[in-house]
This record gives C-alpha cells, sequence and structure tokens, in this order.
C-alpha cells in the first residue's frame, strides 16, 4: 500500500475538524504565552481521537506533547510542530490558527491509519512563536534532538517548499542621565534621550557598511517625561537581523555595543544592554527534504517557489539546528497582502482558509508518507543534514 496515497486521501474525513479548530482559534485569539484556552481546544480534539496529551512540556504552560503513534519495535521519530499564538490587535494575522489547524489535521489523518505506519509521531505544541520564541528553550533543552525530522507549514502568499531564515537578536538599550530644567539650568543635566538618539542615529550608519541582507529596526519605548525636563532615563527596543547567526553574533552585536558605548561616553551619559528575548537562528536549509516537498506540492496542485533570499524569521530555525527541520508555507491567496496585517487576517477567517488547509495538510502528510515508502529518504535527509 503507498502511505502517502492513503494519508492524502484520508483527508476529507477529518477537514471539517480542522476548519471548525480553524474557526475557535481565529475568533478567540490568544497572546504569546497565553494560549491557555487555545491548548484546552487543540487537546479536545486530539482527545477525541484518543491521542494522549503531555501537558507542560518541558515545563512550558502553554506547550504540549501528543502522543499520535508510538510503535516501539519502530526506531523512526517524526515531529509535527504547531503554533497557535494570535498578534496584538490583528489577532491571527501570521495564519498561526490555520496552521495549527493543518497539524492537527495531519495528526488525526495519521492517527486513523495507525495499522500502516510503522514509526512514531508526536504533534508538538510550540507557544510564542511571536514574541519570545519559546521553541529555543525547547532546543535547547533537546526536545527535537531524538527527531528525524520535524515539520510545520505556515500560510503565505506563495507555496514555497521550505523557508529560508534570517537570524535575530533583539536587545533592551537604556540610557540613565542626569536631569534639569530645560530652560532654567540645562547645564547642570545630560540627556538620556540624547544619548539613545545618538546611538539610533549610528545603528542608521551601519546599515550601509552591513551585508545586503541586514535589517536593523527598532522603537523609543521611554523618551522622556515632559519638555522642560532634560529626560535621565530614555529606553528603545532594537532588533539585529541577518541571514547568518554567526555574522549577528560576532559582527553585528559587537558593533551595536561599540556605537551605544560611544553614544553614551559624547553624551556624558551611562547605559545598560539587556537581551530581550532568544536569538533566534537562521534555518539549516536541507535541499534534500525541500526538493521532496516540491514535489509533492507540484503533484497536488501547488505549484511553488523558492526564496530568493532570506525572509521572515522564526523559532524553527533554531529547532533546524537540532534536527532536520521543514517549514514550508501553503498560499491563502497569491494577492501582494502583506503577512501582520488585517488584511491578512481577514483571509485567514474567511472560506480561503479552507484550501489552504487542506493544502498544508497534503503538504504534510505527503511528506510523511513519502519518507514512509522510501525509508532511504530520511537516511539521505540525515545524511545531508550530518554533513556526509
Amino acid at each position: 500500500m503507498n502511505i502517502q496515497k492513503r494519508l492524502i486521501e484520508n483527508i476529507d474525513d477529518y477537514k471539517e475538524e480542522a476548519f471548525a479548530l480553524n474557526k475557535y482559534l481565529f475568533d478567540n485569539p490568544e497572546l504569546p504565552g497565553q494560549e491557555f484556552g487555545s491548548v484546552k481546544k487543540i487537546k479536545e480534539v486530539l482527545s477525541r481521537h484518543d491521542i494522549a496529551v503531555e501537558d507542560s512540556y518541558y515545563d512550558i504552560e502553554t506547550a504540549f506533547l501528543g502522543k499520535v503513534i508510538e510503535k516501539k519495535d519502530s526506531k523512526i521519530r517524526i515531529g509535527i510542530l504547531t503554533e497557535y499564538d494570535a498578534l496584538p490587535g490583528v489577532g491571527h494575522a501570521c495564519g498561526h490558527s490555520a496552521s495549527c489547524a493543518i497539524s492537527v489535521l495531519s495528526a488525526l489523518v495519521i492517527k486513523h491509519n495507525e495499522d500502516l505506519i510503522n514509526a512514531n509521531v508526536d504533534i508538538i505544541g510550540t507557544p510564542d512563536e511571536e514574541n519570545e520564541g519559546l521553541k529555543i528553550p525547547m532546543a535547547d533543552r533537546g526536545a527535537f534532538d531524538k527527531y528525524d525530522y520535524v515539520i510545520m507549514v505556515h500560510l503565505d502568499t506563495n507555496n514555497r517548499p521550505n523557508w529560508k531564515l534570517l537570524a535575530f537578536e533583539t536587545f533592551k538599550i537604556e540610557f540613565f542621565g542626569r536631569p534639569a530644567h530645560a530652560a532654567a539650568s540645562p547645564w547642570e543635566g545630560n540627556s538620556a534621550l540624547d544619548g539613545l538618539m545618538l546611538a539610533i542615529h549610528g545603528f542608521d550608519l551601519m546599515r550601509k557598511c552591513v551585508r545586503p541582507e541586514t535589517i536593523i529596526e527598532g522603537y523609543i519605548t521611554n523618551g522622556g517625561v515632559a519638555t522642560n525636563v532634560i529626560p535621565e532615563y530614555a529606553s528603545g527596543i532594537y532588533t539585529f537581523r541577518s541571514n547568518d547567526s554567526k555574522y549577528v553574533k560576532d559582527t553585528l552585536v559587537p558593533w551595536m555595543k561599540d556605537v551605544i558605548e560611544g553614544s553614551a561616553k559624547a553624551t556624558r551619559t551611562k547605559f545598560n544592554i539587556t537581551r530581550h528575548g532568544y536569538p533566534f537562528m537562521d534555518m539549516k536549509y536541507n535541499t534534500t527534504g525541500t526538493n521532496l516537498i516540491s514535489k509533492i506540492m507540484k503533484e497536488n496542485g501547488m505549484e511553488n517557489s523558492e526564496h530568493e533570499k532570506a525572509a521572515g524569521s522564526s523559532d524553527i530555525g533554531n529547532v533546524s539546528y537540532r534536527c532536520p527541520a521543514f517549514h514550508p508555507s501553503v498560499a491563502i491567496t497569491h494577492k501582494d497582502i502583506s503577512l501582520h496585517t488585517k488584511e491578512f487576517a481577514d483571509l485567514v477567517g474567511s472560506d480561503a482558509s479552507k484550501k489552504a488547509i487542506t493544502n498544508g495538510a497534503k503538504t504534510i502528510l505527503g511528506f510523511i508518507g513519502a519518507t514512509l515508502d522510501d525509508t532511504d529518504i530520511i537516511k539521505e535527509i540525515k545524511n545531508e543534514y550530518e554533513g556526509k
């Protein structure tokens, strides 16, 4: 029996549950790290199909592990990742409600075919992708080390067999000065805001001398309290992003620190730099698996295109340095609509999501099925991953 074909054929048997899950999550968006209702709903769906769920996976309250198939005689371990956090103000404008539905739908189909599948398959709930990136501490603690590969699907405006991701590090930058009356005795003060503004100007000047893929962006979180008071405190949050984790760590971050130190000296202020969230890594790209996903997508009516360059960031990049990881995307529209906007969120909550959800499940299930029909593919994926 062709496992790939059987899995894809069974999507129709469970797709309505996936559509309903997307609608529930979309109508009840929860911010990163606060996805308690979302996890409860996902567990309800999985439990209805006898998929046991472990709560607070790796001591993260809204992470979970669902044991879809356990085959003690098989050494193959496959992980399906799922995200379910929303954005402030625009809800599921990144499509995580539908992405979650894709992963859950895939898990239900695999469970239905338990007798056919000789592998251990888990569904792993990975919360807070939009803010801190909680896949990162999970990865650092070995949550993904045992898997032959993991996979999840994102929504996009194109069908892509995999994403290339930008690495980034984010910092809270604080300046401390001395207050004074801005008109009566400004010479008695040292402006923390001047220190921060000079640093921001320095970041702007960095841009013309960094690699083309580099992005430096941020915002001021505190710039003072009144126009007639020289600010004694100012702060901002800035992200330094590029297509190579090592370049971010070894070049951009030390350069940033030099800019801040110089700005503090120039304005006679003091400074403090603290990491904001976890460092996101670039994607360890696996061509063997990506080419197979491309083939599967085309066979199922999804014409696809590769990223010419890295675009966007995700904590799955960190996972890709612990095991082979795949992050294809399916198009919910081919119009030029940006993710993280109300327009994109409106699509996620509409009937347009239904085709995207089924296409996403075809991608995951087709890939899993193909690697189980020919397990030599898993060896090839791992050989490339390990540089053999």
